[in-house]
């Protein structure tokens, strides 16, 4: 059976917006985002994503209906690390042998995760002199691209090589709070911490060294 976890990410982030008299608003953003559950894990046997903090960076929108409802939609795009030691450690001791010889040459290569989401959905705003208290509920669809990964190893002149780079499509949400500080009828400061969660699965090669080491055809990190 295919098995689906969740990637959970944190994100904090500064806004410099532009709002209309009609308190409606478009912002970019640029803050931190902080990985949880199987996509910070750093096993392969429970799916890890091995990810490290990384950087989002958000164009977001809202257009209020009337004094606190409105809609809010928002593009971000974020990239998180990955954790080249960590995982080549695990791939190196589930392979035979796992106790490398000395003159074995190795060379592991990992890339970042990087995704793409395009999300809309109710906003909630509460304002209060010149602050807006604002909370949104957004959803929609997550481009996910895995690190590319290359493996090489050669032991007493036999080499073994694994390339990996997988991308999927899922359905993703996101909610969380914000404050808006209004300097005059243009522009505010808006500072937010949204949680997001998406369920990305992705397949992988029965030839492959990660097939190798956990015996599954499909993963449930990007």
């Amino acid at each position: 059976m295919r098995r689906i976890t969740t990637i959970i990410l944190l994100t904090l982030s500064l806004t410099l917006t532009t709002a209309s008299a009609q308190r409606s608003f478009l912002g970019l953003s640029f803050g931190g985002s902080f990985p949880g559950e199987e996509f910070a894990k750093k096993s392969l046997e429970e799916d890890g994503g091995y990810a490290e903090k990384g950087f989002v960076i958000e164009f977001t929108g809202s257009y209020i209906f009337d004094y606190y409802f409105g809609i809010s939609g928002s593009a971000t795009f974020s990239n998180n690390g990955m954790d080249r030691v960590a995982f080549g450690e695990d791939i190196l001791a589930g392979l035979p042998p796992a106790n490398l010889p000395e003159d074995a040459i190795v060379d592991i290569k990992v890339g970042n995760w990087m995704y793409t989401n395009i999300m809309a959905g109710p906003l909630l705003t509460l304002p209060i002199w010149k602050l807006n208290i604002d909370l949104r509920a957004i959803a929609g669809l997550s481009i996910m691209l895995s690190p590319p990964q290359e493996i090489y190893i050669q032991i007493d002149g036999e080499e073994f090589f694994d390339k990996r780079h997988n991308q999927n499509v899922s359905f993703a949400y996101m909610f969380g709070p914000a404050i808006r500080f209004n300097f005059n009828e243009s522009t505010a400061l808006r500072l937010s911490a949204d949680y997001f969660r998406s369920k990305p699965t992705f397949t992988t090669d029965e030839s492959g060294m990660v097939y190798a080491v956990t015996g599954k055809t499909s993963y449930a990190m990007n």
